[in-house]
Order: C-alpha cells, then structure tokens, then sequence
C-alpha cells in the first residue's frame, strides 16, 4: 500500500475513503458530522487539464460514497471547497491548518462556515487522513 498514488485521481480518492473508514481518530471525531462535500482542485497552475471533482458522502465518522464527476452539478453537496493545486498540497503535506486556509481564502468555502467551525476536530482528522496516502501532486 506504499505506491505513490496521483493527486486528483480515483485512486487516490479510493485510499482517502479507506483511510477514513479505518480511521480511530477521524471516527470519534466527526461521530456527530453529517454532511458531503466536493473538493475542487483548480487546473490553473498545474499539469492538470481541467478542474478535478472530488466527491465524498461523509456520515457519523465514515465515509459512505465517493466519485469523481465530470461536472460539477452531478451532485449537490453541503460543502465545497475549491483550491489550487499547490493549496491542497500545503494542506496534506506541509501542514497548513484547513481553517487557516478558509480564512485566508486559500482555500475557498461555499457551505456553511459555522458548522465547519463547530467540527475543527472533525476537519483536523480528515486531513491527518489524507497524509498517510503518498501522493505525487501535479504541479508545473
């Protein structure tokens, strides 16, 4: 389970979901989140040739449903939250604090701020998830 896994692809969005899903921390965390959400990793500045959507249905410390859709009104999630390339990579590898990149608009957030502020533990483990995944980020 070692391989480094493409940012953006539907294998490294299949790993996150089972580091999820067999995460300790992240479930106690988020038992009371209900909620799903798209990540909206932006082309513009990196090799990507167009927005990538990310999709996750995330219930009570789990998560229940991922997918990669083409357009983005595929689904209609409680959250999105859309950042370049190099955002998600300071977040998963370099330790930016997600709420920090929502305030400074790093990372932008259409959703509902308060309920994010009410789950930091929740969003904190999420990431701590997602850096147990090698990942090759593509970036020019």
């Amino acid at each position: 389970m070692s391989d480094t896994l493409d940012f953006g692809t539907e294998a490294w969005l299949s790993r996150f979901a089972e580091e999820l899903n067999t995460s300790e921390g992240y479930a106690e965390a988020a038992k009371n989140w209900e909620g799903d959400l798209y990540f909206v990793i932006e082309a513009e500045g990196s090799t990507l040739s167009h927005n990538v959507y990310m999709y996750l249905d995330l219930w009570h410390g789990k998560c229940r449903q991922i997918a990669m859709p083409q357009t983005p009104d595929e689904f209609e999630p409680e959250f999105t939250f859309t950042g370049s390339v190099k955002t998600f990579k300071q977040i998963i590898d370099e330790g930016l604090d997600p709420i920090k990149a929502i305030i400074t608009r790093k990372l932008k957030l259409q959703g509902n701020l308060a309920k994010i502020m009410r789950n930091v533990r929740a969003a904190n483990q999420l990431v701590r998830c997602s850096t147990h995944i090698p990942t090759r980020f593509p970036l020019e």
